[in-house]
């Protein structure tokens, strides 16, 4: 295998891992380039005391911090919780279904 086809190779692996890094997340609001924030705002369905208590669900402990937010192009809500062993999570939830989209490390 030469130097070049090695190189070519990486990249590709890079480049792929990258993109799947950053589709990770996905929701039912997809963020319009040119779409005003009032309107993108307006297809909220779910407020977001139900949205904290469905990431509450998915994770215990107390919410640090919840708020509206983009990820990857979607509108989420994003909800800070700390667990009783000091963790810190990040729950994404979906402002249109209000289903749980990803639960991370913080």
């Amino acid at each position: 295998m030469t130097k070049r086809t090695v190189c070519a190779s990486v990249a590709i692996v890079l480049l792929t891992s990258t993109y799947l890094l950053a589709k990770d997340i996905t929701g039912t609001i997809k963020v319009g380039l040119f779409e005003s924030e009032t309107k993108t705002m307006h297809k909220i369905k779910v407020p977001i005391i139900p949205a904290i208590k469905a990431a509450k669900t998915a994770v215990s402990g107390q919410v640090m911090k919840a708020e509206i937010d983009e990820e990857n192009g979607y509108l989420v809500y994003e909800v800070k919780i700390l667990q009783a062993t000091g963790k810190k999570k990040k729950v994404f939830v979906d402002p249109v279904t209000g289903k749980v989209l990803k639960v991370k490390d913080d």
